[in-house]
């Protein structure tokens, strides 16, 4: 396992399963959401974001998918602490969240 921390980009993946009763609009403010804090947070160098296209089985696919880069570790943090990211997660986010996951790992050169 890789545990030092160096100055690389750093991606992080998130998926998220929303509830079965999960409305289209409750869906479509996750995405403007997160979209939305590529505006408030600079550490942002990038993200894409959108819901599972349906090509698997039903239920064997997570929802949704975001993919955000920062410059470093240092950036990540101040994404993953800001309040406007905590208000999304509060209010948005975890009223329709069944399940999480996420990976955050360095971006080769």
């Amino acid at each position: 396992t890789c545990t030092r921390m160096s100055a690389r980009m750093i991606r992080h993946v998130v998926m998220f399963q929303f509830v079965e009763n999960a409305t289209a609009a409750q869906r479509h403010a996750v995405k403007e959401g997160l979209v939305a804090l590529k505006e408030r947070i600079p550490e942002i160098k990038s993200i894409a974001c959108n819901h599972d296209v349906g090509l698997a089985p039903p239920g064997s696919n997570f929802d949704f998918c975001a993919t955000v880069d920062f410059e470093n570790v240092d950036a990540y943090k101040v994404y993953q602490t800001h309040a406007d990211h905590q208000q999304l997660i509060a209010e948005v986010i975890k009223p329709i969240l069944k399940a999480r996951s996420a990976v955050q790992f360095e971006l080769e050169p």
